[in-house]
């Protein structure tokens, strides 16, 4: 059987210093990168554009106006299941996503590769070695992990927040119909949805941090506590509306059959 492919995703938004190195170091790893360059205002599209290798297999998606993370992800995972239907792409493949600013570990990609394989995993969430983290970075991130766990129907979610993934693509594009994502919630919300769906989930995993950046604010924790258990909510109610469908939709069926 073929190995899987190796797809990352790179979302991008006022990257200018570091896309262009990350993608340099990211791109001989894989067999397909999509990068998202998500509205930047400063040099962040053209850096992309002057690196994109003529005729290799580096894409560039686009929005005109910044959209946040959770779009950027979800404009490329659409895309990527688009393929998966279309038979171009298999459900094994693994996609992995990679932030633009140098912060996570690309020397651990192998590494993660193999344990998503040999395990069988559908889902591998990297648990980052916080250690040089300021206190309330670690603090939140423990705060917002508990609550995320209570909610993952079982699974053990120790780093929610992180953004250095790797899921096998059918997973993924069957999570895509349970996320709604907001600003950064597409993180927490895809580790919630593959959890409650029963996918096989892994999230301690220790890779460290090169470089610590952090663009989230407040605003941004309130709405990822509130989007947790809304993902838990979605999958139990269409778990729930699968095995018990409505009077009125069972009407309509014996009648369509009669």
């Amino acid at each position: 059987m073929a190995e899987p492919k190796r797809i990352a995703v790179v979302p991008a938004y006022n990257e200018e210093a570091t896309v262009a190195k990350v993608l340099a170091v990211l791109y001989p790893l894989v067999d397909e990168l999509v990068v998202v360059d998500d509205g930047s205002t400063d040099g962040t599209r053209a850096q992309i554009e002057s690196w994109l290798p003529v005729d290799g297999h580096a894409r560039l998606l686009t929005f005109d106006q910044n959209r946040g993370m959770s779009a950027a992800y979800h404009l490329a995972f659409t895309d990527l299941r688009g393929r998966l239907e279309a038979g171009t792409l298999d459900d094994r493949d693994l996609v992995f996503t990679v932030d633009a600013d140098g912060q996570h570990e690309l020397d651990e990609f192998d590494r993660l590769h193999g344990i998503t394989v040999d395990e069988q995993l559908d889902a591998l969430l990297v648990q980052r070695d916080l250690s040089t983290y300021p206190p309330y970075k670690r603090w939140g991130n423990a705060l917002m992990s508990w609550w995320a766990t209570r909610w993952a129907g079982g699974v053990q979610l120790r780093d929610v927040e992180s953004g250095y993934r790797v899921f096998r693509l059918g997973a993924l594009a069957d999570a895509l119909e349970y996320y709604r994502g907001y600003r950064y919630s597409e993180t927490v919300e895809v580790a919630i949805v593959l959890s409650r769906l029963g996918y096989a989930v892994r999230n301690d995993v220790i890779v460290p941090v090169p470089v610590f950046r952090s663009r989230t604010r407040m605003k941004d924790v309130v709405i990822d506590l509130v989007a947790i258990p809304l993902a838990a909510g979605r999958v139990a109610w269409r778990s729930q509306s699968a095995r018990h469908p409505s009077a009125a939709t069972a009407a309509t069926a014996q009648h369509e059959a009669s």
